[in-house]
């Protein structure tokens, strides 16, 4: 059941919200505006470290200003640069604060935020070709300058603070969203809500709005749906998962529950013909109203927690020090000998060389699994020449070792285990082995060793050494032995 004042708040707002609502007889034309000039020609579609960006940039400013939005600090930008293939980009996130009114919660936020940059264009056919990016995303950036521009002249009906934040360099892997979220200019506890305005001008389209990730705050949905029947507002989509695909995958990671604001996918998504004239205005005036009275609630809550899920995936994610399943190329290169353990010598040495695949599973924070699948070209010297087997050796190994520094998959660790090795062919000094009497095709053994991750890289050293003979007769013991240098490349 929904607490009461939760309720009264709504009934309050309810008058104060129309009469306001009735005054601002210009915000549709105001959104289109904001669309037609995000999405001009002129833009150019918006693309990384273009005139249009800087452009789309300067107006987003220029915006938050007019509208009375306040900056953090001396200005709005939050700068800042990424590598991509060998240049340095720079991007810029545009941060705006509406100060709350209540002397307890104005140092809680709620956030509002919509990614700006979209793909640029390029040049088909001796024809450029520009991806407007009406819907995705100067839909997105409009809906929250008018939200902000709302609560920038009411920010008496609001309990909470107000971030407005229009983020950079989302379309090339949410760069922006998370630079914002590793330095935050605001305590990032003290975020207790995100929104991520990301498509919404295509309300009638698809018959209705996603508000996903909205049960990632505990009743959050039940709040949704009761601001949504006084607006006749259709939800859709209201559940607890949080959208990896946008800006809210950086807030949730962190524990702050994330909703994506969204009308649906029938639109010309990446697409040349995303345009300002296809989008529903009404539809986004819609959407505005309803957002507006949704925040002035979430605003005077007297508690913003987050869902049990959303608390489960945080320590799950601490747990694994934000580790995930990997698989990877591996190279080992070193030597091999065999070992006589009931005689009073051992084989000379010989370069033995293995090349496969590994998949490494997290356990825990400290514990980890890698499972590894080798050619193996292994042997040693003996009297007469080499002696040489061509194997499949299969390496299952249990690591122990740091839980990773700063989430990054920065790990050293030992690792030990057990290996089976199955040889199809081998020689032995020019002699082919003869498997159906002399020698066992099949081999058990165990590694030994240590490792470490580097970001995609894995270095290693292994010790390898077979506990089963090669030989099938019982007359002497031969053993096989191998130590290896290992590099490999996470895929």
């Amino acid at each position: 059941m929904l607490r009461i004042n939760n309720i009264l708040i709504l009934f309050l707002f309810s008058f104060t919200g129309n009469i306001i609502s009735a005054q601002d007889n210009n915000l549709k034309e105001r959104l289109q505006t904001h669309v037609k000039i995000l999405a001009s020609d002129s833009l150019q579609g918006r693309g990384l470290g273009t005139d249009g960006a800087e452009k789309a940039r300067d107006y987003i400013v220029g915006q938050f200003r007019d509208a009375g939005i306040q900056p953090i600090g001396d200005d709005y930008l939050q700068n800042f640069s990424f590598r991509q293939s060998l240049a340095w980009i720079p991007a810029s996130n545009i941060v705006g604060l509406v100060e709350g009114n209540d002397p307890v919660l104005k140092d809680e936020f709620i956030l509002i935020g919509a990614h700006y940059d979209h793909l640029g264009y390029d040049i088909r056919n001796d024809e450029k070709r520009i991806f407007f990016g009406a819907d995705d995303n100067a839909s997105g950036v409009a809906a929250i300058i008018e939200l902000g521009r709302y609560f920038a002249q009411n920010s008496d009906l609001m309990g909470r603070s107000l971030l407005i934040v229009a983020f950079d360099a989302e379309e090339s892997g949410l760069i922006g969203s998370n630079h914002f979220v590793d330095n935050s200019p605001v305590p990032l506890e003290n975020i207790k809500l995100m929104f991520s305005f990301d498509m919404v001008g295509m309300y009638e389209t698809n018959r209705g709005l996603h508000l996903r990730g909205m049960a990632s705050l505990d009743k959050g949905d039940e709040l949704a749906a009761v601001v949504a029947q006084r607006h006749e507002m259709i939800l859709r989509q209201t559940g607890e998962n949080i959208e990896g695909r946008t800006d809210t995958q950086p807030f949730g990671s962190a524990g702050i529950p994330a909703v994506h604001v969204y009308t649906g996918q029938k639109s010309p998504y990446h697409k040349p013909e995303d345009q300002y004239h296809l989008l529903d205005y009404d539809g986004m005036e819609t959407i505005h109203l309803f957002m507006k009275d949704f925040l002035k609630v979430l605003s005077h809550e007297s508690e913003l927690r987050q869902s049990a899920s959303l608390i489960a995936s945080v320590l799950q994610e601490s747990t694994f020090a934000g580790r995930r399943p990997a698989a990877g190329f591996l190279l080992n290169t070193g030597t091999g000998f065999h070992r006589y353990p009931d005689e009073f010598f051992q084989a000379k040495t010989l370069l033995n060389v293995s090349a496969g695949f590994y998949f490494q599973v997290p356990l825990s924070q400290l514990f980890g699994l890698q499972l590894e699948a080798l050619y193996d070209l292994n042997g040693s010297q003996i009297d007469g020449g080499n002696f040489r087997r061509h194997s499949l050796t299969v390496p299952l190994n249990i690591q122990f070792g740091t839980p990773g520094v700063q989430g990054q998959d920065i790990r050293l660790f030992v690792f030990s285990g057990p290996y089976y090795r199955h040889t199809f062919a081998g020689e032995r000094a020019g002699t082919t082995l003869d498997f159906e009497n002399d020698f066992n095709r099949d081999e058990w053994g165990y590694t030994i060793g240590v490792g470490l991750n580097i970001f995609r890289v894995y270095m290693g050293y292994t010790s390898r050494r077979a506990v089963t003979d090669l030989l099938k007769s019982d007359e002497i013991k031969i053993l096989d032995s191998n130590g290896y240098f290992s590099i490999g490349y996470r895929f």
